[in-house]
């Protein structure tokens, strides 16, 4: 098995390293950002036919999902990239009931399945690697250390996103909330990759960017790396056991 260095610190005999996926190997801003505005764009779209102020529906559907627009930036707290799909949902829903009453749950859940689609032609646009992660995805897998994502984004989203940045060959498993019946900070995720692996939970290392990885990570009881780069707190800071700025500061032995 192999080490990890970083700053002032160092972490022996590691068989797999988990990162998270927005924040922690992508810029979770931007994509958010585009995200969920495509969603609030679509929105509007199917309610162009109301009498409804579709820019005070804009600015609502998009400040309650989590995204502040003036910083072009996500909320710490979320929801967005802290809460599962499921949530955002009843949170979109919401939101729009307050304007109409011709819109239900599913439609809802049908305008986000249109904008994943609608957003698959626009990866390149959206999706952009933090500094670090290739060299460090090399590294980790030159030393034999297996790497695999954990995210609250749907598996095949979070597949398409890696393939768009020719990384995907390095992970041994891409797992989406959708995956498991309970999404971060819930154990379920880490549980379903090194079942999978066989490997335990002394094993392995979890790398991300929020307190939802954090504790995802303490409910498994494995060891964690914090990493600036993201939606980081002064609590995550304080909690995380390791904290790095970003990845160029890991190195493998």
């Amino acid at each position: 098995m192999s080490k990890l260095i970083l700053p002032g610190n160092s972490i022996d005999d590691i068989k797999m390293v988990i990162f998270d996926k927005d924040g922690t190997l992508v810029d979770i801003h931007h994509y958010w950002c585009s995200m969920i505005e495509f969603r609030a764009e679509f929105f509007i779209e199917s309610l162009k036919n109301e009498n409804i102020e579709s820019d005070f529906l804009y600015n609502d559907l998009v400040n309650s999902m989590g995204i502040d627009l003036k910083a072009k930036k996500m909320k710490p707290e979320g929801p967005v990239g802290i809460k599962p799909r499921t949530f955002i949902v009843d949170v979109a829903f919401d939101v729009i009931c307050k304007y109409t009453d011709s819109y239900t749950k599913n439609k809802v859940i049908d305008i986000f399945a249109q904008v994943d689609e609608y957003s698959k032609t626009k990866l390149k646009e959206i999706v952009k690697p933090l500094k670090g992660v290739k060299r460090l995805l090399n590294r980790l897998t030159n030393s034999k250390i297996l790497v695999a994502i954990a995210t609250t984004d749907l598996s095949t989203r979070a597949i398409l996103a890696m393939k768009n940045l020719n990384l995907d060959s390095y992970f041994v498993d891409i797992a989406g909330a959708d995956l498991v019946e309970d999404a971060k900070p819930s154990p379920d995720l880490v549980e379903y990759i090194i079942n999978r692996h066989n490997l335990c939970v002394e094993e392995i290392v979890v790398v991300g960017d929020s307190m939802a990885d954090l504790n995802m990570a303490r409910n498994v009881k494995c060891k964690f790396i914090g990493v600036r780069s993201g939606l980081y707190t002064d609590e995550f800071i304080k909690k995380s056991e390791y904290l790095i700025d970003d990845l160029t500061t890991v190195e493998v032995l």
